[in-house]
C-alpha cells in the first residue's frame, strides 16, 4: 500500500515539492478512498470542493448535455490531478468524474489548502509554475486538434497511450465512442479512421487491442 508521502509524490504538481512542504500537504490530505470501477468519484452537488489525486487507477471527467448525452472532458490516469482551481476558489461540481478501473484517490480540500497556502511561499510558487506549465500543455493540444486530420489525431493519441503504457501491444483504455468524443470526431469516422490505419499497416486492430506495426 502507498503511504501518503507516496501520494503526494505521485502528482506533478506536488513532486518537486521538498520533503518538508510534502509533509505539510499530508497533514491536509485524504488518503487513498477506495473506489469500484464503475463508481462516481465525483458529482454535481456533493459537497466534495478541491482536488482529487488519482494515486492508483483510471478514471474519466465528463459531462451531461440537456439530452442527457454523455461528453467526455478528460481522461486520468495514475498520478493524474483534477481540480486544481478548486484548491483557489469554493467551487460546486458541475460535472461528473468515475473510475474505469478500480481505483484509489487522494484529495485535499478547499478549506485545509486555503489555510496551509498563506503558511508556504514554496507552495504557492509551485502552484503558479504548475498552471503555467498547463496552459503551455492546453495550446499544444488545441494546436494538434486544429492542425491534424482525424487519422493523425488518432495516430497521435495511440502512440501517446503506447508510451504510456510502454508496450507496443494494448488495450484501448476507453470505449470507441468515448474515444471519438475526446478526439473531436464522430464514431463512424473513428471506425474508418482504425480500418484505414489498418490497411496502411500501421496497427492491428483487435476489438479493442491495439497493436503498433
Amino acid at each position: 500500500m502507498h503511504s501518503k508521502m507516496d501520494c503526494i509524490s505521485r502528482s506533478p504538481l506536488f513532486a518537486p515539492l521538498s520533503p518538508t512542504i510534502k509533509t505539510k500537504l499530508i497533514t491536509v490530505t485524504h488518503h487513498r478512498k477506495f473506489f469500484q470501477k464503475g463508481q462516481l468519484i465525483r458529482q454535481p452537488l456533493d459537497h466534495q470542493e478541491g482536488m482529487l489525486i488519482l494515486d492508483e487507477g483510471t478514471a474519466k471527467v465528463y459531462a451531461l448535455a440537456d439530452n442527457g448525452k454523455e461528453k467526455i472532458i478528460d481522461l486520468l490516469h495514475t498520478g493524474d490531478v483534477v481540480g486544481q482551481r478548486w484548491l483557489f476558489a469554493p467551487h460546486e461540481n458541475q460535472g461528473y468524474i468515475q473510475a474505469t478501473s478500480d481505483a484509489w484517490v487522494c484529495s485535499i480540500q478547499y478549506a485545509d489548502f486555503q489555510q496551509l497556502l498563506g503558511e508556504s511561499a514554496s507552495l504557492s510558487l509551485a502552484m503558479i509554475n504548475n498552471f503555467g506549465n498547463q496552459l503551455i500543455e492546453v495550446e499544444k493540444n488545441q494546436m494538434r486538434r486544429d492542425l491534424l486530420d482525424a487519422k493523425d489525431r488518432l495516430m497521435a493519441y495511440l502512440r501517446d497511450v503506447a508510451v504510456e503504457s510502454g508496450q507496443v501491444v494494448f488495450e484501448l483504455p476507453l470505449k470507441k465512442k468515448e474515444l471519438a468524443n475526446i478526439l473531436g470526431i464522430t464514431p463512424e469516422t473513428l471506425s474508418r479512421q482504425f480500418k484505414q490505419l489498418a490497411m496502411e499497416g500501421k496497427i492491428i486492430v483487435n476489438n479493442r487491442q491495439i497493436t503498433m506495426c
